[in-house]
């Protein structure tokens, strides 16, 4: 379960094991302490990921995850992984100005509306299965994104923050703030695992939106 509230699950990159509450600030809690994943409108939500200047996130390679399972079978979550879709809508990006950074990049995102039926459904089979066993079945919602990095690995903390936004015209709120990858890394994954290069990826479709030093 999340450090946020019992419905929402991390958004973080590609280590979102480590989403410790540390990195979680406290007006987020404090904000999403009524959100339910399981009635919010898929065609509203945003997510977005601050990145050091030298990663991008690979193609296809940021996800909402969504799942509910009972108290006892948490290893057999029904759960469905859905690609987003990058946007670069100045209602969507606009909102962002205020999180840029001297040698950072954001990247803004969205539910692919090809996904909505679907992602609807998934939620109606949560609230009925919720309706029938009160109290004992849980949902998930949350977003992850797979990084990739363009030449070497630059000197310091490789600092990423991410953010969801779950109301039109509301601000996106900060879920995780500064995960360093460097420490995400472990002896299984080490760091050039983690963010491998973005030659082995195919290029990006869009432009992201650039810090100006």
């Amino acid at each position: 379960m999340s450090c946020i509230v019992r419905r929402l699950s991390s958004l973080a990159l590609a280590a979102a094991t480590l989403a410790a509450c540390s990195h979680v600030p406290v007006s987020t809690m404090w904000a999403l302490r009524n959100f339910d994943a399981a009635s919010v409108d898929p065609a509203v939500l945003r997510a977005a990921v601050r990145l050091p200047e030298s990663f991008e996130p690979q193609k296809g390679g940021v996800t909402l995850k969504i799942g509910w399972w009972r108290d006892g079978e948490e290893n057999a979550k029904h759960e469905m992984i859905f690609a987003l879709r990058e946007t670069i809508a100045p209602e969507d990006v606009a909102p962002l100005s205020g999180e840029r950074k001297a040698g950072t990049r954001l990247y803004a995102y969205r539910v692919d509306p090809a996904d909505y039926a679907a992602i609807r459904a998934r939620q109606k089979e949560f609230l009925e299965e919720k309706a029938r066993d009160p109290g004992k079945t849980h949902g998930s919602f949350g977003v992850g994104a797979d990084a990739c990095r363009r030449g070497d690995f630059p000197e310091g903390p490789l600092l990423t923050t991410t953010y969801l936004r779950t109301q039109p015209s509301g601000p996106y709120l900060t879920v995780l703030k500064n995960l360093d990858m460097r420490e995400a890394a472990t002896k299984e994954k080490p760091l050039d695992q983690l963010v491998p290069p973005c030659e082995k990826f195919a290029n990006r479709a869009e432009a992201p939106m650039v810090v100006n030093r």
